[in-house]
Order: structure tokens, then C-alpha cells, then sequence
């Protein structure tokens, strides 16, 4: 776990001077959101992903990816 955190460190810098800028431009974005552990989840297949999407770009219509009993 140690090793993985000092990797995210590492390319911090990086992400924030060419990634994260990119954002601004991009009409779609989706982020990786924390894991929220679920209780009695035995598959472990939960992924919180969060879309943000600009209104009215042409050819670009809302998707909506749910699971059975997700919200």
C-alpha cells in the first residue's frame, strides 16, 4: 500500500501541469471516485465513477450506466 501511495505522489506534479489542465477542454469527464467498502459485498465489484458532462455539445446525449439497485 505504502509503495502505491509514493507512486500516486510521484506523478502528482505531472498530473496536475498536463492532466488536469485538459479538463477545461474536454467535454466529457470521468473521475475515479474513493471506494466505499460495501458490507455483506463478497464479488468487490463496486467502481464509483463520477461523469461530468458540458451541456448542449452536439452528438453528445447523456449516458447512464446503473446497475440493478444502484443510485
Amino acid at each position: 500500500l505504502e509503495s502505491i501511495k509514493a507512486s500516486i505522489r510521484a506523478r502528482k506534479l505531472d498530473f496536475d501541469a498536463y492532466v488536469d489542465l485538459q479538463k477545461q477542454y474536454a467535454d466529457v469527464v470521468i473521475e475515479v471516485l474513493p471506494t466505499q467498502l460495501i458490507p455483506d459485498d463478497d464479488e468487490r465489484k463496486v467502481l464509483r465513477v463520477r461523469m461530468v458532462m458540458k451541456e448542449g455539445v452536439k452528438y453528445c446525449n447523456p449516458v447512464y450506466l446503473l446497475d440493478e439497485g444502484s443510485t
